[in-house]
């Protein structure tokens, strides 16, 4: 013979004034829902229908990433589903360029938008940030950058565009 399991219920009205015990499970007679009690909140937590989920099928969301480590030169990126990447790094310090960044992601070809962000110490101690356009040679797998400067400075850089597929 089967069991049965039945669970505590009542209308929403109900479950409004009603707090269950810590892991508690109860249904909304007037909803056709479930809701998770913590012993605190009047009323427990809904949970979603099926039909209350938002169908993701078209949305773009990250599917692989990758965080900024010694290991990897100090770059990061994301790549969506849809095939756009976003990726960035903080090239070393140096005295007067120029730079050679290569992407960790190759793009699909060389119209991708960059920032770049060069970031230096004055002889007063102060450190300023601003973004410049700089970049001369530009390519799907990387890009050159190079601005005459006195003094030590780092380059923080981002792009963005279609990955190659």
């Amino acid at each position: 013979m089967s069991k049965q399991i039945q669970f505590r219920r009542g209308t929403s009205t109900e479950h409004e004034n009603f707090t269950g015990a810590i892991g508690e499970i109860t249904v909304d007679t007037t909803n056709k829902t479930i809701r998770v009690h913590d012993g605190e909140t009047p009323g427990g937590t809904v949970l979603a229908k099926q039909s209350e989920i938002p169908d993701i099928a078209g949305a773009d969301y990250v599917i692989e990433s990758q965080l900024p480590t010694a290991a990897n030169n100090y770059t990061w990126y994301r790549k969506y589903k849809s095939g756009w990447v976003e990726q960035g790094g903080c090239a070393p310090t140096i005295n007067d360029g120029p730079w050679t960044i290569t992407l960790p992601i190759e793009m699909a070809d060389n119209h991708y938008s960059s920032v770049i962000t060069r970031e230096y110490t004055t002889y007063g101690g102060t450190t300023t940030d601003y973004a410049y356009d700089a970049v001369w040679v530009k390519t799907a797998t990387g890009f050159n950058c190079w601005e005459k400067w006195t003094g030590s400075i780092a380059l923080n850089w981002h792009v963005s565009g279609m990955a190659a597929s």
